[in-house]
């Protein structure tokens, strides 16, 4: 990146910015995990609107992934286990991106189950893969302050984990 954005990222106000993105993608995912820990069912069937995961694994997909997604979520917002929760979104919203990119190409036209269950609405297209690169991104922003702006503080990172 250019030095002026590490100047920024590496200062007060670009550890605040960093923290304030973190406890947001954190309060996003917790949002989006709830309706479908309370709702398995319906998240089941929008995960099998995909037309990706074989039967078996539809119904233990739906049960799990809103957890991870919950806790997650508590890890960005507590700031522990920082770096797992990252990873494990980073590895999630690949899939999703994967996902949605798959079901566009093959011309499907569903409510993705991203955050109502009870929606019939589709909200699929190509902005809910730029939604899902934003989320990215912003992962991406977290690790780049902690690992390559201040690793110094990798240091204090690693030792709350």
């Amino acid at each position: 990146m250019p030095p002026i954005i590490e100047n920024i990222l590496s200062s007060k106000y670009g550890e605040l910015f960093v923290r304030i993105v973190q406890v947001g993608l954190g309060v996003l995912f917790i949002y989006a995990s709830l309706d479908k820990i309370w709702h398995p069912g319906l998240f089941a069937k929008s995960i099998a609107n995909y037309r990706i995961l074989p039967l078996p694994l539809l119904h233990i997909s739906a049960i799990v992934l809103p957890w991870v997604e919950l806790m997650c979520g508590v890890a960005l917002v507590s700031n522990q286990y920082q770096r797992a929760a990252l990873t494990i979104l980073s590895g999630l919203l690949i899939v999703f991106i994967l996902a949605i990119v798959s079901a566009l190409i093959r011309g499907l036209d569903f409510n993705c189950g991203c955050f109502r269950m009870d929606s019939e609405e589709s909200n699929m297209g190509f902005r809910k893969v730029l939604q899902n690169v934003g989320l990215l991104l912003s992962c991406a922003l977290i690790e780049y302050r902690v690992w390559v702006v201040q690793p110094e503080s990798r240091i204090k990172f690693t030792r709350s984990n």
